[in-house]
C-alpha cells in the first residue's frame, strides 16, 4: 500500500533542520524559534542542492535551524517525543512529505529569509554584520572544491590570511558585544576555517597564527 501520510519515523528530521522562509518570520520574531537555534549559510557556500542532487554554491543566503553537536540532525528533534516545536514548526516542515517531495522541492531557495530580514534595518548588530561581510567576503568555494591540490603558494597564503582576518574579527566583536557562540553562528555564519576543512584543509596554530595545509 502506497504511503500517503507521515508515520513520524523522524528520518527527515535526522537529515537536518530546515531553511526558514518568509512565512516563518513570525516564529523568530515571537521567540518561538530564537536566533540561538539558527545558523547562517551564506550565499556562495557549498551545500547539497536537492533539486540537482549535487554539492553546489547556494544562490541565496539561507537561515537554517541548527543541528546537534557536529551533526545536522535538527536540534528540535527528540527520539522519544519527535518534533518538540511541532505546533510552531517552519513552513518547510509543514510542506515536507517524504512520499511526495514536489511541494518541498518547489520551495528550494525561494522566499527565503536572510539575517537582515529577521533583524530589521535598525538592529544594533547590523553594522557588525556588514563589517564582517566586508572584511570576510569568503573565497570562491566552487573554484576551491576541485583545485585544492593545485593551489599556488600565493593562493594558500591568501586563504590563510582570510582565515586569520575572520578569526580576529570574531574574537574582537564577540568579546566587545558579549555574543555567545550559538548567536555568533547566526550573525556571522560558520568560521571560514571550518568551511575550508570540508574541502580538505588541515588547520593548525603556530606562533605566527593559524596555518593551513591541504590534504592531497
Amino acid at each position: 500500500m502506497a504511503q500517503n501520510t507521515c508515520n513520524r519515523c523522524g528520518e527527515c528530521c535526522r537529515q537536518g533542520g530546515p531553511a526558514l522562509h518568509e512565512r516563518d518570520l513570525g516564529l523568530v520574531r515571537d521567540g518561538k524559534i530564537p536566533i540561538s537555534s539558527l545558523i547562517t549559510i551564506k550565499k556562495g557556500e557549498l551545500t547539497h542542492n536537492p533539486l540537482t542532487g549535487v554539492i553546489q554554491p547556494t544562490g541565496v543566503e539561507l537561515i537554517k535551524i541548527t543541528g546537534k553537536g557536529k551533526q545536522w540532525e535538527c536540534c528540535y528533534y527528540d527520539e522519544q517525543k519527535g518534533c518538540t516545536i511541532y505546533e510552531s514548526r517552519p513552513q518547510a516542515c509543514v510542506l515536507l512529505k517524504c512520499w511526495d517531495t514536489k511541494d518541498i522541492l518547489d520551495l528550494v531557495e525561494k522566499e527565503t529569509l536572510s539575517r537582515f530580514d529577521i533583524l530589521g534595518p535598525d538592529d544594533p548588530m547590523i553594522p557588525a554584520m556588514r563589517e564582517h561581510d566586508h572584511i570576510c567576503p569568503g573565497p570562491d568555494f566552487l573554484y576551491l572544491k576541485d583545485r585544492t591540490s593545485r593551489l599556488s603558494v600565493q593562493q594558500e597564503k591568501e586563504l590563510e590570511e582570510q582565515v586569520r582576518d575572520d578569526l580576529r574579527f570574531r574574537t574582537r566583536v564577540t568579546g566587545d558585544l558579549n555574543i555567545k557562540l550559538d548567536e555568533e553562528l547566526f550573525y556571522f555564519g560558520r568560521p571560514l576555517f571550518q568551511l575550508l576543512q570540508m574541502l580538505g584543509a588541515v588547520v593548525s596554530e603556530s606562533r605566527s597564527g593559524v596555518t593551513l595545509r591541504w590534504e592531497i
